[in-house]
């Protein structure tokens, strides 16, 4: 297996990119692509002959299909075997487990986070968003806004390299695709924050990490590195309630995959009087709870919810309870 690659973004046919090198933006990308998610949750049925799946996923030309089949086996994504006969037929099918895991995560997503065709079918605003959760999350502005909302000015003070001209047209496309909306400020500054749609969004990217863990980087590492999984749980605990567990205050420690020291990074959440949940920067009370572990196991929290595969000290219940309600949120169990 090949490591991350962080330079080769795709363009938006879904090219630039190699079997085994696909990062957590370049899978977004990928599934959001022509006809490629529309594939992937039709074999997810079952193997088809090439000409059935054309008939299956509708709204594409059959050379449109042919194309991103063709990407999808190169990834490893699906597999094509040739039947003997005249003429000989064409068997698409899923990979195992590659490919029925990615399919099985965006059924997921779908489900908890998506609404359907009348036929049940993903429609193609649903595919189309996937693009841009990638560059949302691809120039670290879910970090920037995870905690609070932020002027354009500040969010083209990142490390994105992008200015501040595109990141005004990134921020008016974001907020037309529901991840973003504008907040009064004080002047004339343009504020924006983070919808609770770009929130639960962080459910897709985790199960991107697992999947990328599992079948993509190689052995040893995360999927998703410490920042990015502290950045995904700051971002998702405002989605949560806890009234129980009125102003206490969790400290959550998030460790390297590989046990590697000085890496670590502390996400801190604080639940107030009407049981809401806010993510701070600082800890501004006495710690209730502490929580720590490997990255790798707070995306498997997320995910899977309790049991939990993380050290727990003083209220453990409080730990319990935001780990089980924020997978309930984020997969439509609540």
């Amino acid at each position: 297996m090949i490591g991350e690659s962080t330079t080769r973004p795709l363009d938006s046919e879904g090219e630039g990119v190699q079997a085994g090198q696909l990062t957590t933006a370049e899978t977004l990308r990928l599934l959001g692509a022509g006809a490629s998610g529309a594939i992937l949750m039709a074999l997810g049925e079952g193997p088809l002959r090439t000409k059935e799946l054309t008939e299956r996923v509708r709204g594409y030309a059959p050379r449109t299909v042919y194309r991103y089949a063709s990407k999808l086996t190169d990834l490893g994504v699906i597999e094509r075997h040739e039947e003997p006969g005249v003429p000989s037929k064409v068997v698409l099918n899923l990979t195992q487990p590659c490919g029925q895991e990615l399919h099985d995560l965006v059924e997921a997503y779908a489900a908890a986070s998506w609404t359907r065709l009348a036929g049940g079918e993903i429609d193609a605003h649903g595919w189309g968003s996937l693009g841009l959760l990638a560059d949302l999350w691809e120039s670290g502005m879910v970090e920037e806004l995870n905690l609070e909302p932020r002027s354009l000015t500040e969010l083209a003070r990142g490390d994105h390299g992008l200015s501040y001209h595109q990141v005004s047209r990134r921020a008016t496309l974001f907020a037309v695709g529901g991840f973003v909306h504008e907040v009064p400020s004080s002047g004339r500054r343009r504020c924006v924050a983070l919808t609770d749609k770009a929130r639960r969004a962080m459910a897709l990217i985790a199960g991107i990490g697992r999947w990328r863990r599992r079948h993509v980087v190689s052995e040893g590492e995360g999927g998703l590195d410490v920042s990015e999984v502290a950045g995904l749980l700051r971002a998702t605990l405002p989605l949560i309630s806890l009234p129980e567990h009125r102003q206490k205050t969790l400290k959550i420690d998030v460790l390297s995959s590989n046990g590697a020291k000085g890496s670590e990074e502390t996400v801190w959440g604080y639940v107030e009087n009407d049981g809401s949940v806010a993510s701070r920067a600082d800890p501004e009370a006495e710690v209730d709870a502490w929580a720590h572990g490997k990255s790798t196991a707070w995306v498997d929290a997320v995910l899977d919810g309790p049991p939990l595969s993380v050290s727990a000290q003083g209220d453990e219940g409080l730990v319990e309870a935001c780990v089980g309600r924020l997978h309930a949120v984020l997969w439509g169990t609540a």
